[in-house]
């Protein structure tokens, strides 16, 4: 059975939007300094020279004010990946030569509203963009850099295993570098049965 097409997909609006000068201002403050400095320092001048984009979820005019104005933020970028990366089963089927995926350089929710499910909807919104991606100009999956064993652990829960190691023969998993193939994505979003 051929994947869904994009006109099958049933897929929400974005819950976020480009970041701004004030966004990076504002004080978002997470568990990881490199992440806080990457926001502070470089989300939007990546944005603004084609680097990269960096999605924020904002604060509701409706929440309580006393709530961080950026919640969370995360940056998509593109990549490539060897299909020797990929476990036996996916790899076998594809060709020889660099992969195209979506790239979850960085996703960082602020720690002042830890455990309300921000982290949640910031990769379901990523997600959402790989969808939008992937119907202009393909990709194979969604890949993303865990920044330590808790992130990679988030990420596991929602379907995303370990690629490979780029070594000859690859047999040892790179545990922070982690891939969801985009078949599996769209069929979260298909309305298909």
């Amino acid at each position: 059975m051929p994947p869904p097409s994009s006109s099958d997909l049933v897929l929400p609006g974005p819950i976020t939007q480009a970041v701004t000068r004030s966004d990076t201002g504002s004080g978002f403050t997470c568990e990881h300094e490199a992440l806080n400095r990457f926001f502070r320092e470089a989300a939007r001048q990546n944005q603004e020279r084609d680097i990269s984009r960096t999605w924020v979820l904002r604060r509701a005019e409706s929440d309580d004010p006393a709530l961080p104005l950026v919640l969370g933020y995360y940056t998509l970028s593109l990549t490539t990946l060897k299909r020797e990366t990929l476990p036996a089963d996916l790899g076998k089927r594809l060709p020889h030569y660099p992969l195209p995926a979506v790239l979850i350089a960085r996703l960082a929710r602020d720690s002042r509203v830890r455990g309300q499910g921000h982290g949640e909807d910031l990769l379901g919104d990523a997600h959402l963009r790989a969808l939008a991606i992937n119907a202009q100009s393909g990709a194979v999956a969604v890949i993303v850099d865990a920044k330590d064993a808790p992130a990679r652990d988030f990420y596991k829960k929602f379907g995303y295993e370990p690629l490979l190691a780029e070594s000859e023969p690859p047999t040892s998993p790179w545990p922070l570098r982690l891939f969801l193939p985009m078949a599996e994505i769209r069929a979260a979003y298909s309305t298909e049965p």
